[in-house]
């Protein structure tokens, strides 16, 4: 009961101002209705919206007429009810049932109730394997890149939240990209768990993508935070891609990245990569504007709601490179 009525706050949050038609709608979701529709698989406002008006369509298709209406008009979905408040909404509702605004209010209170219990009742754990890439979501990463130690070396911590009961494994991926002549072929790369999960299982899929199934202390419940941190090694003495580019699969709402460089070997430059395609990171580099190294050596930077499918964190131009 307690998921559900989380349900009912969100899907009532949702109904405020334009309802679905409102600007960056993937921001205003909450985790439990995310989690539902899979809106971290989205890569924009408008994909959200049309999965939402799909994945409401089809809960709320053996509705009563008036309960359908009442969740499509308050949610602004309803042809004629695009209006900037819920009020001016009521009011096309009220019209429509030929009742009273007050009358019209209640229906939509009892219609949005009704939803929420049926998105509980589908959602409720299966007696079938999860997939670990499903369920969840990062509301934090902060990755550091230390090029000072003798291997190449990525500390990653994420929060995550989960969006469906009993989350007990997720997964983690790395790809290290192929350097600019091509000439890297098979890597080998670890992973070890510093805190909050055990590596269950290591995956290689091909020379240079590799897959950790990562089990969770103990089960979340939907909505549920927790935190957890990898380190990853290229193990190979190889050369890397002189960068560092985080590509968000699930949602993301935050990503910080800092990299520490050797102090006998600073780059020449360094340049942000944000909402960057990635097919350019192969591309040869087109510096953007330079950032300062600290006094310890390193550049970090920040971005708030990385997009899926694109790349964002830091590249930079070794000093042997003229």
């Amino acid at each position: 009961m307690a998921h559900e009525d989380g349900l009912l706050r969100e899907l009532t949050t949702l109904r405020r101002g334009w309802g679905l038609e409102t600007e960056r709608l993937r921001s205003r979701l909450g985790p439990l209705v995310s989690g539902w529709c899979e809106i971290h698989r989205t890569t924009s406002d408008r994909d959200a919206r049309r999965v939402l008006r799909e994945a409401i369509s089809a809960a709320i298709a053996e509705f009563p007429a008036d309960d359908r209406l009442a969740v499509n008009v308050a949610l602004g979905i309803a042809p004629g009810a695009q209006h900037a408040l819920l009020s001016d909404r009521v009011g096309v509702l009220a019209e429509r049932l030929s009742v009273s605004e007050r009358t019209a209010r209640r229906r939509i209170d009892r219609s949005f109730s009704r939803l929420a219990a049926e998105i509980e009742a589908g959602t409720r754990p299966r007696d079938d394997v999860p997939d670990p890439d499903q369920g969840w979501f990062v509301k934090r990463l902060k990755a550091l890149v230390r090029l000072d130690t003798p291997e190449p070396e990525l500390i990653e911590e994420r929060l995550i939240v989960a969006t469906r009961e009993g989350l007990t494994r997720i997964s983690a991926q790395f790809t290290v990209p192929r350097t600019e002549d091509g000439l890297d072929g098979e890597r080998e790369v670890a992973a070890d768990a510093q805190h909050g999960v055990r590596i269950a299982a290591a995956e290689r899929e091909g020379q240079r993508h590799f897959r950790w199934l990562l089990d969770l202390p103990r089960p979340l419940a939907r909505g549920e935070t927790h935190t957890f941190s990898l380190v990853i090694r290229v193990r190979d003495g190889l050369p890397i891609r002189p960068s560092y580019a985080f590509v968000p699969l699930v949602t993301c709402e935050s990503f910080a990245v800092r990299v520490r460089f050797d102090p006998a070997r600073p780059p020449r430059s360094v340049w942000r990569l944000d909402r960057v395609p990635v097919s350019v990171l192969a591309d040869p580099p087109q510096p953007g504007e330079s950032l300062p190294l600290d006094g310890a050596g390193e550049v970090a930077q920040d971005f708030a709601a990385p997009q899926l499918g694109y790349a964002y964190g830091l590249r930079w131009l070794p000093q042997d490179i003229p």
